[in-house]
């Protein structure tokens, strides 16, 4: 992710039509719209995207039902879209790709770490434990986490003498109100005949780490359903990690398909090391896939989610930017709540409803705040480098389109 300056490359501004030849340009390209074809053409494909992840969703819940052990589905997953992506990004970044050292070996672990170990077991777990469209509804909340993150360490300015400020604040609290709703509040059954109870049950969490942990850690039990909320809390948190330490390492290695690739490729190691090590351990006849729906679950993650999905996600960013991607997160949960009702046969509760109403809410407020604030950034340097040009007049379609500023997001 660059910084607002490097969208200012003298390179890379746009010659608008009503300035004479040879002079400066005003508008960077980053502000002038794209073609309305390619922005429909955007649009279609994002719709793609965020049914691609409820198909996600949705496999990978059947395939953990079918007794698929969570940490060999991210292990083939990461391992199978690796040997895809590897040779496409070799081929495209050879010229481009930056020697390897210690310093981007650790970085690019580090968001193995967060962004494949972390992120997706965590995510597993609490899938495995709640509702697809309970681990939909969570991803809203990826932005927030992000932004109180960045805010942390100071990559993220919050002033709350402006609306900017006030808008990330208060979509923060909301979208956190969102997630303690769903945690304590049930509420009837809207659809479903309400069976799937997410009350019933208690489990201990670290039953199987008896050999490691002390007797009255390993008896400690909760309830599964809140336990679920909170592995997909922790998901959203750690993914939000991957998303600020991808910034510094993009900035070592700019080499976006290769720094992917290499994610998945020490992903695979990590994860593999991690379930040995919860087995306690080396079964390789355990590392078979037993039935269609594992097979299944599988390919799909590996191929649509970590491959297709990646790279038709990039290509929108690239075409569309970044804001236009986040503002169809949402979308998802939409998708699986009709899926799980229709397919998997899951209740929709009252208490999802509302929480997700306000996970929603919070999330686009969030993005909101961000977008005034990359605006109001760009037109103070906009008027830095063309003091006498009021950029305050400019289309607003052109002062919307951030697309070449990444997003701390999703």
């Amino acid at each position: 992710m660059g910084s607002e300056a490097e969208t200012y490359n003298a390179a890379a501004v746009a010659e608008p039509t009503e300035w004479k030849e040879g002079s400066q340009p005003l508008i960077p390209t980053s502000m002038v719209p794209p073609k309305t074809h390619s922005i429909r053409v955007v649009h279609v494909a994002l719709v793609i995207v965020q049914l691609g992840y409820a198909g996600l969703q949705m496999f990978s819940r059947v395939a953990l039902d079918a007794g698929l052990n969570q940490f060999l589905l991210s292990m083939y997953r990461n391992m199978i879209a690796f040997a895809i992506l590897g040779p496409i990004a070799w081929y495209f970044e050879r010229g481009s790709r930056p020697a390897m050292n210690f310093k981007i070996l650790g970085g690019l672990n580090l968001l193995a770490l967060t962004g494949v170990v972390g992120s997706q077991q965590l995510f597993l777990a609490g899938l495995q434990l709640t509702s697809p469209l309970m681990a939909a509804v969570s991803q809203n909340m990826i932005p927030v986490f992000t932004f109180l993150l960045a805010a942390t360490l100071g990559f993220e300015e919050v002033n709350l003498r402006r609306r900017e400020g006030i808008a990330k604040v208060v979509g923060t609290a909301i979208c956190i109100g969102g997630a303690v709703t769903m945690s304590v509040y049930k509420g009837i059954a809207l659809f479903g005949a309400g069976s799937d109870s997410p009350d019933a049950g208690l489990t201990q969490p670290f039953a199987h780490l008896g050999a490691f942990l002390h007797h009255d850690i390993v008896q400690f039990s909760v309830n599964k359903f809140h336990l679920g909320i909170f592995f997909l809390i922790m998901n959203c948190v750690s993914w939000a990690v991957y998303l600020t330490c991808q910034a510094p390492v993009m900035r070592m290695y700019p080499a976006l398909l290769s720094m992917t690739a290499a994610t998945y490729f020490f992903g695979f190691i990590q994860v593999g090391v991690l379930g040995v090590i919860s087995a306690g351990k080396l079964h390789f006849a355990e590392f078979r896939l037993t039935s269609m729906a594992q097979i299944v679950g599988v390919l799909y993650a590996a191929l649509i989610a970590s491959t297709l999905n990646l790279l038709l996600q990039s290509w929108c960013v690239q075409k569309g930017g970044p804001f236009i991607v986040s503002l169809y997160v949402p979308l998802q949960m939409l998708m699986v709540a009709v899926l799980s009702v229709l397919l998997l046969k899951d209740t929709l509760y009252m208490g999802i409803v509302l929480g997700g109403l306000l996970t929603v809410a919070g999330f686009y407020l969030v993005v909101w705040g961000q977008g005034l604030e990359r605006r109001r950034k760009r037109n103070i340097l906009a008027h830095i480098l063309e003091p006498d040009h009021d950029v305050y007049k400019v289309d607003i379609r052109r002062l919307s389109q951030d697309l070449k500023e990444p997003l701390l997001e999703n």
